[in-house]
């Protein structure tokens, strides 16, 4: 019995880490507007972790926000130099997601109070 009860112990701790990577995998939603263009319906762009492949953020983003994902594209954005005065410096490489929903879902970021992202 009490090992039933340590293992299915176990088995919750380690879905909680599973769930708290999966939330720190989305980063912040890119709010530009070229992400946000009117013409793009259903497509929604995230700054990810460059470690994470195309079916964990899928698989994150559909357990963060209840929705169906139909397809992840993802891209390394290079460095960029950027001057200040006489100092050159370069802005950081991010990973950048953009998330196909299917027609029957829809997020609107700015009408949510709070999502689990604290956006």
């Amino acid at each position: 019995m009490s090992n039933q009860k340590l293992i299915t112990g176990e088995t919750i701790k380690f879905q909680k880490t599973q769930e708290a990577e999966w939330i720190d995998l989305l980063r912040y939603p890119l709010a530009t507007e070229k992400a946000s263009n009117p013409f793009l319906k259903n497509y929604y762009t995230f700054v990810v972790d460059p470690k994470a492949d195309k079916e964990t953020i899928k698989a994150a983003f559909e357990y963060v926000f209840s929705v169906k994902v139909i397809s992840v594209n993802t891209l390394m954005m290079p460095k960029k130099s950027r001057r200040r005065r006489q100092f050159e410096g370069y802005l950081p490489v991010y990973k950048k997601a953009i998330l196909k929903l299917a027609p029957e879902y829809n997020l609107d970021f700015f009408g949510m109070e709070k999502t689990s992202l604290g956006i």
